[in-house]
Parts: C-alpha cells; structure tokens; sequence
C-alpha cells in the first residue's frame, strides 16, 4: 500500500491494465457464449447475445429482424436442424471493431457454415450478423 502512495503512476498503469485485460478476455467471450449456445441449439441463451436488429441469413434467404423475432426463427431452425456438433473454426477482428467467428454446425447429415459478426454498441459486443449456409 505504502508503494502505491508513493508512486500513483503504477496505480494507474495497473488499473489500466486490468480494464484492457478484461475488455481483451470480453471480446471473444461473446464468441465463447454463442458457441456454447449454439452447440445446445439454444435460442433463448443466444438471444442474449443478440443486437436489437439484426440480420439472419438460412440458406440463401437473408433478412432483418428484431431479437425478439430472431430468437423465434432461430428456434424454429434448431427445432428442425439440431446440433450435433458446432465447432467454431476461426474468429477474428477488423480494424473497424468488428469481430467474427466462422464455424461448422451439423445436424444429422446435415453441415452448415456458421458466420457470426459482432461489434460494440453501448461498450458491449452484440450480434448483429449471423448466416447459416448449407456445406456443398
């Protein structure tokens, strides 16, 4: 205690440091969570995780809805196409803020490509792309 009253630029250097960590360890916590999410074909717990608007991509049909909405269409796709296995293969980030993750979910016989995009709104990472395209 005695150290840090007599140098306050260490206090500050190392609160600095800890809020950089944990923003670092929060940004591919949202990945983390989705993952998990979507591995449980869980609708609810990803709606978390979700931007009040965003976009939805199912095999070619790409369109805009609110979470609210997304939560239901997303639970109607794992109702019909459960995981088996998700594993998310790559993530990211763009000089913009923008972070993503590109996955593989199976359901059955059954692959898709999973793309996910986040970025901060609020000082928060939310969801607000997501794509599910069926493997060739």
């Amino acid at each position: 205690m005695r150290r840090i009253r007599k140098n306050p630029f260490s206090a500050v250097l190392l609160l600095m440091l800890s809020v950089l960590l944990l923003s670092v360890q929060g940004d591919g916590d949202i990945i983390a969570k989705a993952e998990e999410a979507l591995k449980a074909s869980n609708s609810r717990e990803l709606a978390k995780y979700l931007h009040d608007r965003l976009e939805i991509k199912l095999d070619n049909e790409r369109k805009e809805y609110s979470s609210n909405q997304a939560e239901i269409v997303l639970k109607q796709f794992f109702q019909k196409h459960p995981s088996d296995d998700t594993e998310i293969i790559h993530q990211g980030d763009s000089p913009g803020g923008i972070i993503y993750a590109i996955g593989k979910y199976t359901s059955g016989t059954t692959s898709y490509r999973v793309v996910l995009r986040a970025k901060k709104y609020r000082n928060v990472y939310k969801i607000y792309r997501l794509e599910f395209s069926k493997d060739r």
